[in-house]
């Protein structure tokens, strides 16, 4: 890096990480710029070049010679004190070529086995350190190298991207064939520019995700309601009629009393049955009202839902319940968790225990994945999985949205219901 900083200068440096970022501003910032840097670094060394042209247009003087990398120029200047192990893998690596690989298998501290998204071409890379980081399924824009018969990484994104963002790479593939039948690695080297494009644009996207909203269109706000109430089965048969799911009697085959029969615990779910065509869902739970002895609280997750169930009690039970408080909860990052959370898999694990809720979670994910298969999608670019499926890309679009959600459906205990509803899908599409 010592002989690229003395050859290029502080200017020469500045105009290799604009041309990187493509001189958009979004991400020209230090803390971005030394995130990327384990992948712009590689790729100013060892693939940016300027032609004759390029370097007459600067403003400044560079003794970068045209048409040539800093690895090159290296090679050139220092042959004589290179070692042959050292010139040996300089020749070896050569000029770096980019590319998105979906993860196939992971070796633990060993590496990993990939495909190449754009050309199909098949690898399985030695890094230690990649192993412990990517999953099965994951994608990464990286460069990889061969000295011998292993392969390496070169240069990778410090990030990884979801299997459903595949569609996007598929795009960019169908942009680049044309009428050839195949992208080779000497067309990543082409289209290099518009590979690299899509890559900034999917960090860009990754690094600054889309403000959280519940099905109805709200700004996420977990909040929990807090209430007194006079009788547990005053507040029962009050709010009731709020639970489309389930008739009173369901309900009430999973709550608690006393010696004496008398209603001690119930859980009320909120919901809302749904007649538009915009949503592929029979209804939507909007909330969880739990009574328990002398007390009653309602879960929520916007301030909108809380000030409706609100105005709902205050009508519907006057003063047989007395407003406490509204308990707001933060907002946390994926996978981040309070010490005083509820584990959420025991929780999830609890509920599904329920024979008739565990039936109609999976009755709901049935009609859901069964009408999914006609419903237009963005990722789609507007088409219907259906309709996708009747093209060779559309299908690989569509595998890779069924296997991610298969994925997700075997971590998470509350996602486990929809396997039947996927494999329905599948099936339908012949995937």
């Amino acid at each position: 890096m010592t002989f690229a900083q003395n050859t290029l200068e502080a200017d020469g440096m500045d105009e290799a990480i604009d041309t990187f970022l493509l001189w958009g501003d979004e991400l020209d910032n230090e803390d971005t710029i030394d995130d990327l840097s384990q992948v712009m670094v590689p790729w100013i060394l060892c693939s940016w070049d300027l032609t004759l042209p390029d370097i007459e247009e600067l403003d400044f003087e560079i003794t970068l010679p045209a048409d040539t990398t800093i690895a090159e120029l290296y090679r050139q200047k220092r042959s004589n004190k290179i070692d042959s192990l050292e010139l040996h893998v300089l020749e070896s690596v050569g000029r770096l070529v980019f590319s998105f690989y979906e993860v196939t298998s992971v070796f633990p501290g060993n590496g990993f086995a990939c495909i190449d998204i754009l050309t199909g071409s098949s690898h399985k890379v030695t890094d230690h350190s990649a192993s412990e980081w990517l999953a099965q399924g994951s994608i990464l824009f990286c460069a990889i190298s061969r000295v011998d018969d292993v392969e390496f990484l070169s240069a990778a994104s410090p990030i990884s991207f979801p299997l459903p963002w595949k569609a996007h790479i598929i795009d960019l593939r169908t942009s680049l064939i044309g009428q050839k039948n195949a992208l080779s690695a000497e067309d990543l080297s082409e289209y290099e520019f518009e590979i690299r494009q899509v890559f900034l644009e999917l960090y860009a996207a990754a690094n600054n995700p889309p403000s959280l909203s519940n099905t109805d269109g709200d700004p996420l706000s977990p909040q929990t309601l807090h209430y007194r109430i006079s009788s547990p089965k005053d507040a029962f048969d009050a709010l009731v009629h709020l639970c489309v799911t389930e008739s009173p009697e369901q309900l009430l085959e999973n709550a608690d009393y006393t010696e004496n029969g008398e209603l001690v615990c119930v859980t009320i779910p909120w919901g809302r049955l749904e007649t538009a065509k915009t949503t592929t869902m029979s209804n939507t739970i909007l909330g969880y009202i739990d009574i328990e002895s002398e007390s009653m609280t309602v879960e929520v997750n916007s301030e909108k839902r809380a000030a409706e169930i609100r105005e709902i009690i205050q009508n519907v039970m006057g003063d047989k319940a007395h407003y406490k408080t509204t308990s707001i909860k933060p907002m946390r990052a994926a996978g981040e968790r309070a010490e005083d959370d509820e584990d959420p898999l025991g929780f999830h694990n609890k509920m599904m225990q329920d024979p008739a809720i565990r039936e109609h979670m999976e009755n709901m994910f049935l009609d859901h994945w069964g009408q999914w298969v006609d419903t237009p999608l963005p990722i789609l670019d507007g088409q219907t999985p259906r309709e996708a499926a009747k093209s060779p890309s559309g299908r690989e679009k569509i595998d890779a949205l069924i296997r991610s959600a298969i994925h997700n459906s075997e971590r998470s205990p509350d996602l486990e219901v929809q396997k039947k509803g996927i494999e329905r899908a599948r099936t339908e599409l012949g995937i």
